[in-house]
């Protein structure tokens, strides 16, 4: 779960110019819209394949590059210099090149790096504004004229072309959505049914697991809000669970009400619990790869039984990122995670989500509830916690958060969380 520590030499950034945030603000918009803005030039002027892609994504991580290295910090320079020799090391015992998880970890690095340089959560919370009201606009789009939105992206063909769907996978026959745009018979929607059937909206994500994922990002940053805040907070949530209900997103659902039932308690009693919770995930998992007589299904209960059994058969060798990493693991976030990071690297990772010092409570809770979001999802979803369009904004969000070294605090003033003292 890739996030970086604030280091003993951070330095307070100073405030950047208007161009500065301009810019980042085109890279985060480009960051969340580059595949439905892909998607479109497929439709109606030329084909786009895997490599259009990645050309894309290398353009907004070439954008990234161009606004950091203007005040470049040297941990920033240390932290990709560190985390790019271990997986070059991985590549030398695999014999093999696994681009993917360069890919995966460069997506954290550069945006929380980002949020760091802007280190301002209410241009944070205005940027997330605006990304919300184009979703919504284009959700409602695909809700009440679908056949506009479908003659805008034809995000079958689109993902056709890339290979990642075959023609006899579409059971909607002239469905131009996504396979999980339409629930199917037997499965069928869970947020009121009845009145909007069995299409799940995906708005500029072009599916809808990615919507329901950001609405989750959404709802974690209102949530975090203090009381003082709690007309932009409601803004948020309610914004959050109207995209839910569209996406009829079930982890969502799940997670918001977890999320919900939280806010109660104070955050740094939280610290702890939910620092150890991917250990709890991961032996549940297992438990019920061991124990349920069940088969995979698209369901919670079959997701959850696929990953153990998934788990169950790992090696050493597995564990530490030597092997498997060409093995796909669908709907399994914790085999695909640990076999292209390893476990030693994952649990550094982890260990600096905890070492952060956040701005204030509202940073802090953020955090905690980013940690749930991390550890729920790579339960149900392979990759799609690594989707440039949904991690970016949420890297930049916890960048923004994150409270750079306060020369007057001494080391007695500074609290502790989970048990590990914050780095200065």
């Amino acid at each position: 779960m890739p996030m970086w520590p604030s280091l003993p030499f951070s330095a307070q950034p100073d405030a950047q110019p208007a161009g500065v945030t301009g810019g980042v603000s085109l890279i985060l918009f480009g960051a969340t819209t580059y595949q439905a803005a892909l998607c479109l030039i497929h439709t109606h002027f030329f084909r786009v394949n895997t490599t259009t892609v990645a050309l894309a994504e290398f353009l907004v991580y070439l954008a990234c590059l161009v606004v950091l290295i203007r005040r470049v910090r040297v941990e920033f320079v240390i932290v990709a210099a560190l985390i790019t020799a271990y997986l070059l090391l991985l590549s030398i015992f695999r014999g093999e090149l696994e681009l993917k998880g360069f890919r995966d970890v460069m997506i954290p690095i550069l945006f929380y790096w980002l949020g760091r340089q802007i280190a301002d959560m209410e241009y944070a919370d205005r940027i997330l504004r605006r990304l919300i009201w184009v979703v919504l606009a284009f959700g409602f789009l695909e809700l009440f004229f679908l056949d506009w939105y479908s003659y805008l992206f034809n995000i079958f063909s689109y993902y056709l072309n890339q290979g990642t769907i075959t023609v006899a996978s579409n059971f909607v026959s002239g469905s131009a959505l996504n396979l999980n745009g339409m629930r199917p018979e037997g499965i069928g929607r869970t947020i009121f049914p009845g009145l909007l059937g069995s299409h799940r909206v995906s708005s500029i994500f072009l599916e809808p697991v990615s919507l329901g994922n950001f609405a989750v990002i959404v709802a974690a940053w209102g949530l975090a809000k203090t009381r003082e805040q709690w007309q932009s907070g409601l803004f948020f949530l309610v914004t959050a669970l109207i995209m839910i209900t569209l996406s009829d997103s079930r982890y969502g659902i799940g997670t918001v009400s977890l999320m919900l039932l939280l806010r109660a308690i104070p955050v740094r009693k939280l610290n702890v619990v939910v620092s150890l919770l991917p250990l709890f995930c991961i032996a549940a998992l297992v438990l019920i790869g061991l124990f349920y007589h069940g088969q995979y299904a698209d369901n919670i209960l079959g997701r959850l039984y696929v990953s153990g059994r998934a788990l169950l058969g790992f090696t050493v060798p597995m564990l530490l990122g030597v092997e498997g990493s060409s093995i796909s693991f669908y709907d399994m976030g914790y085999p695909y995670i640990l076999t292209r990071l390893s476990l030693l690297l994952v649990i550094f990772l982890w260990f600096a989500i905890w070492m952060m010092k956040m701005q204030d409570a509202r940073g802090e809770r953020f955090r905690v509830y980013i940690a749930l979001y991390i550890t729920l999802i790579l339960c149900v979803s392979g990759t799609s916690f690594f989707a440039l369009k949904t991690a970016g904004i949420l890297w930049f969000l916890v960048g923004s958060g994150v409270r750079a070294r306060d020369e007057q605090t001494t080391t007695a003033e500074r609290p502790a969380v989970a048990g590990w003292a914050y780095v200065a």
